[in-house]
């Protein structure tokens, strides 16, 4: 399971989202109309915020290991991050909020004013990993972490009882100065677990047929490139933004007093 790809499931759905409606036209490619569809932006900006977190796990030191995507429980559910090393084993659930307020206390995590069930979400999921580890017969602390990332503003009035949130960005730093709690055979033994796919729910499962010839590889390699379309889409409406700024400027100039040319 250690070759499963951050975000993959959410990267999954984006490509069924993009494939369900028609090509962007001429037109609206000119203007830099964005191809991820209002349906298919909550899930485009977890999957950049997944891939984000995922790359920064994969940097975590020898000791440590990082599992993504892990399929759990029954339809399309799956575990965001699941990191294993000697400070215990932790369920990490990525939240991207790219320019937004957060406020984070004892009992709530609140997105720009709005309450949100990650608490609850984040104890549940790490709830599940802790009865896949006594299934297989091992016994080990199971915390629950949640990473922002993007957040214009993250407060943390209190952090929640059994739950660790926190900013993306320091996510490794505050791993790996958590303090030891399994020896390294037991780490062993946990990522033997984790890492077979037996463990987990099979990801083939009656597949709708149009989907059966799309692999892994593919997904990732279609997500990409709609990504690069959409950062495209941006820097198109940045440009327009600058063209009638600057058009605006050019036709005020003669209104001016003495207009901007010491005349």
């Amino acid at each position: 399971m250690r070759d499963r790809v951050a975000g993959y499931a959410v990267m999954e759905q984006v490509v069924r989202l993009h494939d369900d409606v028609p090509p962007r036209s001429a037109v609206a490619r000119a203007f830099g109309v964005r191809p991820v569809t209002p349906d298919a932006r909550p899930w485009f900006a977890g999957a950049l915020g997944e891939r984000e977190v995922g790359a920064t796990l994969d940097r975590l030191p020898d000791g440590w290991t990082a599992f993504h995507a892990l399929p759990v429980g029954s339809g399309d559910a799956d575990i965001d991050h699941l990191v294993v090393g000697p400070g215990g084993v932790f369920a990490v659930s990525t939240k991207n909020h790219s320019g937004a307020e957060v406020w984070v206390g004892e009992r709530a995590v609140l997105v720009n004013g709005a309450k949100k069930p990650y608490l609850r979400n984040s104890e549940f999921e790490a709830s599940r990993i802790r009865k896949v580890l006594a299934t297989a017969g091992l016994v080990a602390p199971v915390n629950a972490v949640v990473a922002v990332v993007g957040a214009k503003k993250l407060t943390v009035r209190q952090q929640p009882a059994r739950v660790a949130v926190l900013s993306a960005d320091g996510l490794n730093r505050w791993l790996t100065r958590r303090p030891s709690v399994i020896d390294a055979a037991t780490v062993a033994a946990i990522v033997r677990v984790v890492d077979d796919p037996a463990t987990w729910r099979s990801t083939q499962q009656s597949p709708p047929p149009e989907r059966r010839d799309l692999t892994s590889a593919d997904t990732v390699e279609r997500f990409d490139a709609i990504a690069r379309e959409d950062r495209s889409a941006r820097v198109v409406r940045l440009g327009w933004l600058v063209a009638i700024a600057l058009s605006a400027l050019a036709v005020s100039l003669p209104f001016l007093p003495g207009g901007l040319l010491g005349h």
